[in-house]
């Protein structure tokens, strides 16, 4: 999903670095959805440090998929991997992947190629020291969490210890710079690179697909990958593909429906009953006031869903809203149901931005 604000971080899990116990237990493709109308408790997992943080990137896609992967899997993903895997793997890999789930819930979505091409045409490159709007890794922006899960089960997954994600691009700042020169002084460089070429066209360009390539290597030499435990199926549904056309379709008098919404709802529960934390699509607005020179109307925002239990009589997520460990930015009913970077929402507060809801299988 599409974010404007460089506002998310790494959710973070009390998964170790090592291989942890995988739940290995497949939910069925198409289940009936319901609400928890007793709303049952259901406990976070354990927490033993404090969120990472993303930084200036706008990737909260990744840092939510990747910690939904590593919740499902019982080993810490980074966040930075899975978004390169999102934008640049050729997805025609899945059609051979090694899992015999994957091949089979690939061969049931005769659209998907065409999705992930729509996908990755959706994504915003930021002109932030970048007048030209060249699609350099960087500067790219957004993505969707069920894609970038199901890419991850050509290669296998980078583990965080190998590729550290915490505030977001700062550790590779010298780096991706040095890599950004020796690409702009590339002599002829349209020249098509395996590594980046199975992506959309709206993220080619003959010098950042040089820039490209040599990030992606990087990430290669560094991730000493690992194939899932488990295969990566992402169930998810989408009211709406981002928060402008929640918006756009409240103003014209056609939001997103009860029955979508109690879908959505319905998905969540389900999740959450079956030891999967979910990923949402909201707005961040929820959370923390537009500031009055921010020209972004819309703020959409991705979160993992760690919990649920009633407070006060109303049922409430736990949320993970991806700002780290901090909460004093947040709006002050907000502020105080946040600890750690985690906030309990009840239901109506949800209900107002939500659009969208994945799990893995």
């Amino acid at each position: 999903m599409r974010l404007l604000l460089f506002v998310c971080l790494f959710a973070g899990l009390a998964i170790p670095p090592a291989r942890a116990q995988a739940d290995l237990y497949i939910l069925p493709p198409n289940p009936t959805y319901r609400r928890n109308l007793e709303c049952a408790t259901v406990p976070a997992p354990p927490f033993r440090r404090m969120p990472n943080s993303q930084g200036d990137s706008a990737i909260c896609y990744a840092y939510a998929a990747a910690d939904m992967i590593s919740q499902r899997i019982g080993l810490a993903v980074s966040a930075l991997d899975v978004a390169t895997t999102f934008y640049f793997t050729d997805p025609s890999g899945l059609y051979t992947a090694s899992d015999r789930l994957v091949r089979e819930f690939v061969a049931g979505k005769p659209g998907l190629m065409d999705e992930i091409v729509a996908q990755r045409s959706r994504v915003d490159v930021s002109e932030e020291k970048n007048t030209l709007r060249r699609p350099y890794f960087d500067k790219l922006e957004g993505g969707e969490e069920d894609v970038a899960a199901l890419l991850l089960n050509i290669k296998g997954v980078c583990l965080e210890q190998d590729l550290p994600s915490n505030d977001g691009y700062y550790l590779y700042t010298a780096l991706l710079e040095k890599l950004r020169r020796k690409a702009r002084a590339t002599r002829n460089p349209g020249i098509c690179l395996r590594s980046v070429g199975a992506t959309a066209p709206k993220l080619n360009d003959p010098i950042a697909d040089v820039f490209n390539d040599a990030w992606v290597r990087y990430v290669e030499e560094r991730c000493h990958r690992i194939q899932s435990p488990a295969p990566l199926l992402p169930i998810s549904y989408r009211a709406a593909v981002d928060q402008r056309e929640v918006v756009e379709r409240k103003r014209a008098g056609k939001g997103i429906s009860r029955q979508d919404k109690a879908h959505m709802f319905g998905m969540i529960d389900y999740a959450l009953d079956h030891r999967r934390n979910p990923t949402i699509g909201y707005s961040f607005y929820l959370l923390e006031a537009r500031a009055p020179d921010d020209p972004d109307e819309f703020a959409d925002h991705s979160s993992m869903v760690l919990a649920r239990k009633k407070i006060g009589g109303v049922c409430h997520y736990l949320v993970q809203d991806n700002t780290g460990e901090f909460c004093t930015s947040l709006l002050p009913n907000i502020e105080r149901r946040c600890s750690a970077g985690r906030i309990w929402l009840n239901e109506r507060e949800l209900n107002k931005t939500l659009y969208s809801v994945t799990y893995l299988r």
